[in-house]
């Protein structure tokens, strides 16, 4: 029996935070909800708004001019594709939507890399932007998860919270290594677009079941707010607009030392 289809209802809100002057984050949910992207800028004055309104830009154009189901794109592709799981086993849509993601955050690197060297700036100087993005593969039971820096994609499923990126800082580093000796600053990002000529992004596939809600966000929310309280209101909150602006109300009560961004979406079985 093929894999249900699934249609994906989100909605996303930034807020500048209690803290900050500018915000430099930004976000971008397909039209059709078919994808939805998060990105964090740094460089203050040196553009981080800039930086991440322009890897939205370029990430959300490359998603949305695709369609993962042709096989001759994706046979041209299948040599660059390098995934958490075993290319061979996926379906040729999700293959080719893993290779068209991790493209779209290395095209959106280049360009705000180049970005900053005509502003003359050497390179690992001047702005950049953390990016986390989710892709529903049309007629799949599938969604591809990418990431680069600390921006965050969760997964909320029978009540129980998940994160399915994993912190590309010098503290998740440190946690990894055993955690000895004193701790890094949380903030320090070691893999972040426009600041070196390459980037490689982390891609995974996942697997969708009805009613899985996702939500993505810059480190504004869950440097303020803990795992717990973020489950619980994603499950008192059914309705994805309701539950963004939820979230970010209770990260700015809870300080709001950054700018914040949430986007959450709800999958549900359409076939």
């Amino acid at each position: 029996m093929p894999n249900p289809a699934f249609a994906l209802t989100v909605a996303g809100l930034t807020d500048v935070g209690r803290s900050r002057s500018r915000n430099e984050d930004d976000f971008r949910v397909g039209a059709d909800g078919e994808f939805a992207v998060v990105c964090d800028g740094m460089g203050g004055h040196a553009g981080g708004d800039i930086a991440s309104r322009k890897a939205v830009e370029v990430i959300s154009g490359i998603l949305q001019d695709h369609v993962p189901s042709d096989p001759i794109t994706l046979a041209k592709r299948d040599d660059a594709d390098r995934t958490q799981a075993d290319p061979a086993a996926m379906e040729p849509a999700v293959r080719l939507a893993l290779s068209v993601a991790r493209a779209a955050v290395q095209q959106a690197n280049r360009i705000i890399h180049d970005m900053n060297l005509a502003r003359g700036f050497s390179s690992g100087r001047g702005m950049g932007t953390t990016v986390a993005g989710i892709w529903q593969v049309p007629g799949t039971a599938r969604m591809v998860v990418f990431h680069a820096g600390d921006s965050r994609v969760y997964r909320l499923r029978d009540g129980e919270l998940r994160t399915l990126t994993r912190d590309h800082s010098l503290y998740q580093i440190w946690l990894d290594n055993g955690g000895r000796g004193a701790a890094p600053q949380r903030n320090i990002i070691v893999r972040a677009l426009g600041t070196g000529e390459d980037v490689e992004p982390e891609v995974s596939a996942h697997s969708l079941m009805p009613d899985d809600v996702v939500m993505l966000c810059s480190d504004g929310l869950n440097g303020m707010l803990p795992d717990g309280v973020i489950a619980r209101i994603l499950r008192q909150e059914p309705d994805p607009a309701l539950a963004a602006a939820a979230l970010v109300d209770a990260a700015n009560a809870a300080g709001g030392q950054d700018n914040v961004t949430v986007v959450v979406g709800r999958f549900t079985a359409t076939a």
